[in-house]
């Protein structure tokens, strides 16, 4: 099997799982990595025995023999990278979330349907053995339409510190960070209905009032938060269904509840406990499906092999990026709502 020759821009903390993992996967060659900050680039390179660095991105995307590349830059540098990759013909594989903004996103989707190059966004969830069963369920018809559904990704005292909780870096907190995972998980498993309108809150009260606390966790300086903490949302679809999004980093709570889906022949609970809800045989029947959360490590070594199995078998990319689309519109429609006072706000999906 010929090696898929691989660049790697962004030589921050992630960088280091893509690096781990394409490093030990078969039918791939780690031929080049890039950062603004050289040095960075040139310890990972010295740690993964990647041969050639550069400071510039374009210069790593000149190299003819590069097939793919992987963007791991921080939020608010997705978009330059990811579109120069795919106009200098590169599959890109980018990290979540897959922009800052929703127009960052936008000209992203756009980029790839212009090159037909693939682009796909690592949302390592979709590969999770509880998720993958979940979809198979709600697919087979089990539970009928989904009409409403709360997802949750929370946190006690979680605010990362960092480029996370800097606006001109992220560009957005937790509701992108931990939270787009659980939104993305919530859209795959209802089939990606149109979203039309959210009513969201936003606030990053706890990290400005409260220190990191004395046992070992995260660390962050309140004077360097300048994005959300926290962020609820009442989402409407265009089919007449509703999802509650909630996700924080940091409450005064141990949780802030779970993740299910109601249908009107059967419930679906994903969490804390992955359970089925219906009726049969005259009586109220709960089914505990035999499907845990996969370790993250399996995770992105599923994520990242079906990318490249997609690309040598010239499949479509195996997470949509139409769909993850959605999720830059909803979050998009948070920050706006949330600025209008939690006003119900429309949201439209850009079309292409």
């Amino acid at each position: 099997m010929e090696p898929i020759n691989v660049g790697v821009i962004g030589a921050g903390g992630i960088s280091r799982i893509h690096l781990h993992t394409l490093s030990t996967l078969p039918g791939v060659r780690l031929l080049a990595i890039a950062d603004v900050a050289l040095e960075k680039a040139q310890e990972r390179a010295q740690q993964f025995n990647i041969p050639h660095v550069f400071g510039d991105h374009r210069e790593l995307l000149a190299m003819d023999e590069i097939a793919a590349v992987h963007v791991c830059t921080f939020n608010q540098a997705h978009r330059a990278p990811t579109v120069d990759a795919l106009h200098a013909g590169k599959h890109v594989m980018v990290e979540k979330p897959m922009a800052a903004t929703l127009a960052d996103a936008t000209a992203m989707v756009r980029a790839a349907k212009e090159t037909g190059k693939l682009l796909n966004c690592a949302l390592k969830t979709r590969y999770s053995d509880d998720i993958m069963a979940a979809k198979r369920i709600i697919e087979s018809g089990e539970l009928g339409e989904i009409y409403y559904a709360e997802t949750v990704a929370d946190r006690r005292r979680g605010i990362p510190g960092g480029s996370f909780v800097r606006q001109e870096s992220a560009g957005i907190g937790a509701t992108a960070d931990i939270g787009v995972y659980a939104l993305d998980t919530a859209l795959h498993l209802m089939g990606h209905p149109t979203p039309v309108s959210v009513s969201g809150i936003i606030t990053d009260v706890i990290g400005k009032t409260h220190e990191p606390p004395l046992t070992p966790g995260w660390r962050w300086k309140a004077e360097d938060l300048t994005v959300e903490e926290l962020g609820i949302a009442w989402v409407r679809f265009a089919n007449g269904a509703v999802l509650v999004f909630k996700t924080t980093w940091a409450m005064h709570m141990d949780t802030l509840g779970g993740a299910f889906f109601l249908g009107p022949k059967a419930g679906l609970r994903l969490t804390p406990e992955f359970k089925v809800f219906r009726d049969q045989w005259g009586c109220l029947v709960d089914i505990a499906p035999q499907a845990k959360p996969t370790p993250d490590v399996e995770l992105f070594r599923r994520e990242i092999e079906d990318f490249y199995n997609a690309i040598r078998e010239g499949r479509p990319a195996p997470i949509n990026p139409m769909g993850v689309l959605l999720t830059n519109v909803i979050i998009d429609g948070v920050i706006a709502s949330a600025k209008a006072g939690g006003a119900e706000t429309p949201v439209t999906v850009p079309a292409f």
